[in-house]
Order: structure tokens, then C-alpha cells, then sequence
């Protein structure tokens, strides 16, 4: 006769099986060398790039302060004396005769900056034709000061222009002359060890000078007369 009781195979409750130990790493039979941290030369050639470059965007950084704090003044110039002794047009051709004395005066009005004159190139005119120039020797202006030059046209020359004639015939009768003195500058501002680009200010004075054997306009004699000069921009 079959039996009702469940059947147990000798086993009284869940079974889990033996526990299973965990995986333990194999030891590390090579231990890890040290390194030495080595400068290649081409890690140092971009490290030195970098410190140059960073080095030279500060200086540009304090240079564009200073500019913008002490921004250059613009060069003041006074025709203070000019004497024309000489000037003749041959009534053949349009040779110029001439002799001209000119005296002014160059004031750096800059509290801050020095003044390197790289070249001074000076042009005499007459109705829009240059008849004479001069290249003066190179000077350093100081700050707050004055300098003096003097130039010197004598010679002759021809002038070219088809109103230089009748400008000239008209002048002298007048008795005035007027002639352009115009000069090339080349200066460079300094200051401490800063030194700025190479600026190139045009000057243009007009000149109006008794003629030659007239009295009426040798008593009224020549004015003081202010260049016009351009700006350190």
C-alpha cells in the first residue's frame, strides 16, 4: 500500500553548498620600477618658447600702459629768423638764384620722453618746386628742452612750373616772397629702456620774407612763424 508522507531524500531544509573562498591575486613577482622624470629636448625647447613668449606679451602688456598713460606730445616748431639776400630768376630760362638763411627752433614739449633724431632732411620750395635741400646731422633732443637749427640754401637751381614765372614777376613787385620750407623727419621716442617705433612727422612751414632791395618790406622784416607738425600717431 502506497504512503501518503512526501518523500525526503535525507535532506531537512535548503542547501547552499560549502562557501566559496574568494579569489586571492597572484602575488606581483615584478615590482615596479621608480621612474626617473626625464627632460627630453624637445620638452625643454617648449617650455623655454613659453616662458619667451609669456615674457614678451608682459613687456607689450607695460608698454601699452605706459604709451596710453604718457602719450607723447607733438614736436613744437617756430621759424624764429629768416634772411633771403638772394633771389634772382634769370630772365633767359627759369634758373633760380638764391641765397637763404632760415633759424628756428625745435621744442620736445615731453616730460617723459627723449628724442632720437634719425634723419633731418630739409626742402626748400618755390611755387611748388623744390630748388634746394639739406640733410642735417643726427642729434639726441633731451626732455622739456629747445635745440636750435640752422640751415643755409645758397646756389642756384632751375625751378619748373608753368606759373613760376608770373608767380615770381608778381612777388617781387609785390615785395614778398614766399617760400616753403618743409622737412622729413625720422625720430624715435625713448624712454628708460623703452624705446618706441620709428615715427616719419612731416613739417611744413610757410615763409613769407621781405624781397631783396625792397625797404618797404625789409622795415616791416620777417615774423615768427609756427611749423606745422605732425603727431606721434
Amino acid at each position: 500500500m502506497a504512503s501518503n508522507e512526501p518523500h525526503h531524500d535525507g535532506l531537512t531544509g535548503a542547501f547552499y553548498g560549502p562557501n566559496i573562498p574568494p579569489e586571492v591575486p597572484p602575488p606581483n613577482l615584478h615590482r615596479p620600477k621608480h621612474r626617473r622624470h626625464e627632460f627630453k629636448p624637445y620638452t625643454l625647447l617648449c617650455t623655454a618658447f613659453k616662458i619667451f613668449t609669456l615674457v614678451l606679451i608682459t613687456i607689450g602688456i607695460i608698454v601699452l600702459c605706459l604709451w596710453l598713460i604718457y602719450q607723447p606730445q607733438t614736436l613744437k616748431i617756430h621759424v624764429q629768423s629768416a634772411n633771403l639776400t638772394l633771389f634772382n630768376l634769370s630772365p633767359s630760362n627759369l634758373t633760380l638764384y638764391y641765397n637763404l638763411s632760415v633759424n628756428l627752433t625745435v621744442r620736445n614739449p615731453n616730460q617723459k620722453y627723449n628724442l632720437y633724431f634719425k634723419r633731418i632732411e630739409a626742402d626748400a620750395l618755390y611755387s611748388g618746386s623744390r630748388f634746394d635741400f639739406l640733410l642735417l646731422p643726427l642729434y639726441k633732443q633731451g626732455r622739456k628742452n629747445t635745440t636750435t637749427l640752422v640751415f643755409r640754401f645758397q646756389g642756384q637751381n632751375v625751378v619748373n612750373g608753368d606759373t613760376v614765372r608770373s608767380t615770381f614777376d608778381r612777388e617781387k613787385g609785390e615785395g614778398w616772397f614766399y617760400i616753403d620750407l618743409k622737412m622729413y623727419l625720422k625720430v624715435r621716442l625713448k624712454m628708460l629702456i623703452v624705446q618706441s617705433v620709428e615715427y616719419r612727422p612731416d613739417v611744413s612751414c610757410s615763409l613769407r620774407l621781405p624781397a631783396p632791395g625792397n625797404s618797404t618790406s625789409a622795415a616791416a622784416g620777417f615774423a615768427v612763424t609756427e611749423c606745422n607738425v605732425e603727431s606721434f600717431s
